[in-house]
């Protein structure tokens, strides 16, 4: 099980089974699924937990701390700009929103850590 978790292969097949059982779920539960709510929503928590872990191996020090650094500043900056264009922050559409980029950024920084890991290893 260790590996599973520490290694980028194991990363890998853990991810894609999470997201098999949830897509089972998705199709079991498909009348009270709500309808938003996708796959990659619920990789942000993994992903986060992978890259410290890739990183940690890479190099001698973790990028999770600048990565949720960098997701705070991210929604402070989208607070603002919903509040500056709009005049008012709806919370719902705010949050789908900053989801949404936090899916984007966890994604690409995974990425960006598998492929350094991949090159120095």
């Amino acid at each position: 099980m260790k590996e599973l978790l520490t290694t980028w292969y194991g990363e890998v097949v853990l991810l894609a089974a999470v997201s098999v059982v949830l897509m089972g779920l998705k199709r079991l539960l498909q009348r009270w699924w709500p309808r938003r709510l996708y796959l990659v929503d619920f990789w942000p928590p993994l992903l986060l937990y992978f890259t410290h872990h890739l990183t940690l191996q890479t190099t001698d020090s973790s990028l999770l701390p600048y990565e949720v650094m960098s997701l705070m500043i991210l929604g402070i900056g989208l607070t603002l700009l919903e509040a500056l264009n709009r005049g008012e922050i709806l919370y719902g559409r705010f949050f789908k929103f900053y989801w949404r980029g936090v899916d984007l950024m966890t994604i690409l920084i995974y990425l960006m850590a598998l492929g350094f890991h991949l090159l120095l290893n």
